[in-house]
């Protein structure tokens, strides 16, 4: 499962859902017009360099861009853009330590919220669509409850 290195033709990307019991971890992207979702929240992670497995290139990304040494990642899904040729790789990780032990280096902020708090800020596009998908692979009873607790207040998103 996902053991081999990425194929060079197709831009490759791996990204967490990193969470902490109830709550997920989400970084607020810079407003720089030429990325994709600017000042939006979104997912940590990034590109996967050749020769790189996409898990290794998650941890990578991790310790970049929080300066933390994260638990092995769990695969969850993969997410093909329908809009462009990239493969995004879907993992989850346990925060396995309080917040203020991140060191932010990439983005404006990071902040970990509950299901109900996403639907008040504006989330990278895919990320309401894959919620249900992710939730259940990653399998955290907290995280479950919190979901189920969520579905049935039938909130909309931003």
């Amino acid at each position: 499962m996902l053991e081999n290195s990425p194929s060079p033709e197709k831009l490759q990307v791996a990204k967490a859902f990193i969470y902490q019991g109830n709550r997920l971890l989400l970084q607020l992207r810079d407003n720089i017009p030429e990325i994709i979702a600017p000042n939006h929240w979104g997912l940590f992670g990034g590109t996967v360099d050749q020769g790189e497995t996409p898990a290794q290139a998650m941890k990578r990304e991790i310790e970049e861009e929080l300066c933390w040494t994260p638990p092995e990642p769990k695969y969850l899904l993969t997410w093909e853009a329908p809009e462009r040729a990239c493969t995004t790789y879907i993992f989850g990780i346990p925060l396995t330590v309080a917040v203020s032990q991140l060191i932010l280096t990439e983005g404006q902020a990071l902040r970990l919220f509950t299901f109900e708090e996403l639907t008040q800020i504006l989330l990278v596009p895919k990320i309401p669509r894959i919620l249900p998908q992710v939730v259940e692979a990653i399998a955290s009873d907290e995280l479950t409850a919190a979901w189920q607790e969520f579905r049935n207040k039938n909130l909309t998103w931003a």
